[in-house]
């Protein structure tokens, strides 16, 4: 009898939520809206259970590479109701570049992306059209908390080169119904001059990008903004606060992969972390360190081209569950990403990572945004060379001198071991540009590899 009720009690919820979202919530957003600040935990649990489970079954049935995976770790697909369940199994960026798609593929693909990373050879994922459109659905909902509105004019800014991201962007601010143009990546000067006419008061781009531009506007003019929206890579909060006091308004950052399609989470208005796709991807933290940051591990929950079971992000991140006090109050939140798990050295100067270094960095005058730093030993100790671009202009010894003083500041144990010649570092500087070969920067590189053991 119990089990009776509790399928009849399933059944009923899952048909509600169905009606609900076929009939009346895909036709509006301001009601699919409304609808998400309604969401209580326990049912954004019980959809991300039910999805997962059913994910678990679909690629069991339909994917050459979990079913070998689920019977290398003798693992019955139809009885595992938690990712935890799933112990040591995962899938990898290496698993993508190994193996080739038709092993994860469940079902016709009729689009295909691609992940530059900071890698030499890129991943494919595959989606199909409709997983774009319900993708434009949830991210409607989250632009419309920014404030977006049919009346708004849009500028993409986008790298359309093999990316997701353009692709859903603009499918959402179709979804919205506004005036947009496709601008994509061209030169921010060029971009300036032909954008003026049009009245754009909503930008979306790189952060590298935003910033050249933003320079520009600085020295021409700027003109009437509601916000500006940036993804694909990380952006330093000194960068943030300069651009918005140039434009006079808000820059929100989102946070993505193109395993994940694009959008993993996204800042509200209280810029206090990316609120999660909670009904669209399960997260796990693995191997988190004491304030509990560690590697994003997630599982796509409604995907039916190409969904991944335990993907391992690389990135380092913590889960925040504590309320954020905006009005999507019960989607938990991602802190900033502080680095990848490939980008976390022990040297001489200690455990390192992008986070370590941006404390050094912040508030230095004449920086630019993109900047390296590279692990070497040329003699018998660690050498910790920063390879950092400079704004036009720039005093470099004024540089080397705030760089040395937040050393010492910021990370005394770091300028302790400095000063007992436990590493040497080193300062090269580049005019803006030089550093990025490709869409993502690795930040942190160990170049000791070649040395003989």
């Amino acid at each position: 009898m119990v089990a009776q009720a509790w399928l009849g009690t399933h059944l009923m919820v899952k048909l509600f939520l169905d009606g609900l979202d076929r009939v009346l919530l895909s036709r509006s957003i301001p009601l699919r809206h409304r609808f998400a600040q309604r969401l209580s935990p326990w049912l954004i649990r019980y959809i991300g259970k039910e999805r997962f489970q059913e994910v678990m079954r679909y690629v069991g049935q339909k994917s050459p590479f979990y079913r070998e995976r689920f019977r290398k770790f003798n693992i019955d697909p139809n009885l595992v109701s938690d990712p935890a369940q799933l112990g040591a199994l995962f899938t990898t960026a290496e698993d993508l570049r190994h193996f080739p798609p038709e092993e994860f593929l469940c079902d016709r693909p009729e689009m295909a992306f691609e992940t530059t990373g900071t890698t030499a050879k890129s991943k494919r994922v595959y989606f199909s059209n409709k997983e774009v459109e319900e993708q434009s659905l949830d991210g409607a909902v989250g632009f419309y908390a920014l404030g977006l509105r049919p009346e708004d004019r849009v500028v993409s800014a986008f790298d359309y080169s093999f990316w997701n991201a353009p692709v859903t962007f603009s499918a959402i601010i179709a979804r919205m119904r506004c005036f947009h143009v496709i601008a994509a990546k061209i030169p921010p000067d060029e971009f300036y001059d032909r954008v003026l006419d049009y009245r754009f008061n909503v930008i979306a781009g790189q952060p590298s990008w935003i910033l050249c531009l933003t320079e520009i506007a600085e020295k021409k003019g700027t003109w009437p903004m509601k916000f500006i929206f940036t993804g694909g890579e990380n952006m330093s909060e000194q960068t943030r606060q300069y651009i918005e006091s140039v434009w006079n308004t808000n820059v929100y950052m989102s946070y993505g992969q193109t395993e994940a399609f694009g959008s993993i989470g996204t800042e509200c208005k209280a810029k206090n972390g990316y609120h999660m796709n909670d009904v669209n991807l399960i997260p796990e933290i693995i191997n988190p360190d004491k304030e509990g940051y560690g590697e994003l591990v997630y599982t796509t929950i409604t995907r039916k081209v190409m969904p991944f079971i335990r993907y391992r992000s690389a990135d380092i991140t913590k889960i925040i569950d504590e309320p954020c006090g905006c009005e999507f109050g019960p989607l938990r939140r991602l802190a900033r990403i502080r680095g990848r798990c490939d980008e976390m050295v022990n040297c001489g100067m200690g455990n390192i990572s992008p986070w370590f270094i941006e404390e050094i960095l912040r508030g230095i005058p004449g920086l630019a945004d993109d900047w390296q730093v590279a692990i070497k030993r040329p003699t018998n100790r660690d050498l910790a060379e920063f390879r950092l671009e400079l704004q036009e202009g720039a005093d470099q010894e004024l540089v080397t001198r705030c760089l040395k003083e937040n050393i010492e500041r910021r990370q005394p144990e770091c300028w302790r071991d400095f000063n007992l010649r436990l590493f040497d570092m080193s300062f090269h500087y580049y005019p803006r540009g030089v550093l990025r070969g490709a869409r993502k920067l690795r930040r942190v590189v160990d170049e000791r590899w070649n040395l003989l053991s």
